[in-house]
């Protein structure tokens, strides 16, 4: 069997008595970075496409990541059903954040229900909820911070004052605290599965075979 890494070729030899392809091949799945993934974007970078933010969609790519991924047949061992499990979770979370994101842009106060990142919830759900001048400190805030971290602040500042001298203010205000106040601070009490850039994952896998050789290796 051959598989790829992120910088490497691999080939293994398995003992056909212990393992199947089929099973080996969806457990490399497991490791593979977005295999099992929600493709879907919960914030938005206009706040005139609000409206297109689909949660029959985020209902749909839930049901149909999770029953495959409960269903896929892979190596028999506590490590890999624990790394399943993790992954479920992991789903779990964000569709829980997407859900209750895209409900907040109409009905903000729906943030108070999701008890998942209680520290974000004073300094992001409460402006996004109060909005008028609680949620205008909130943005100029975000923005500095963004600022902080940017290649080129200068430009943020001035979208920035251009945004806030418009009459539309409180939609700009809405959008970027959402995105990058809300949702990056909640966002990070995910528990994130490290699939394959997790080294113990890689070791784990290679233990399922024989003997690995390594093909060939490219420079990080």
């Amino acid at each position: 069997m051959r598989w790829n890494t992120e910088f490497c070729e691999f080939s293994g030899t398995y003992n056909s008595k212990k393992h199947t392809a089929v099973q080996l091949q969806n457990t490399l799945k497991l490791l593979l970075p977005g295999e099992f993934a929600l493709n879907f974007g919960a914030t938005v970078w206009r706040y005139e496409d609000i409206g297109a933010l689909n949660p029959a969609e985020l209902d749909r790519q839930y049901a149909e990541v999770t029953d495959k991924l409960k269903s896929l047949k892979i190596v028999k061992s506590p490590y890999w059903e624990a790394v399943r499990q993790n992954k479920l979770r992991e789903i779990g979370q964000v569709y829980r954040l997407s859900w209750v994101t895209i409900r907040a842009y109409a009905k903000p106060a729906v943030l108070r229900d999701y008890n998942e990142a209680e520290t974000c919830r004073a300094a992001f759900a409460e402006p996004l909820i109060a909005g008028g001048d609680l949620l205008l400190r909130s943005w100029r805030k975000v923005n500095e911070e963004s600022r902080a971290r940017n290649a080129d602040p200068d430009r943020l500042r001035r979208i920035f004052d251009q945004q806030n001298a418009s009459a539309d203010r409180l939609k700009f205000a809405r959008v970027e605290v959402m995105s990058f106040g809300w949702w990056n601070c909640a966002n990070n009490f995910i528990e994130y599965e490290d699939g394959m850039a997790g080294v113990s994952h890689e070791r784990e896998f290679k233990k399922l075979f024989i003997r690995v050789r390594t093909i060939q290796c490219d420079e990080p």
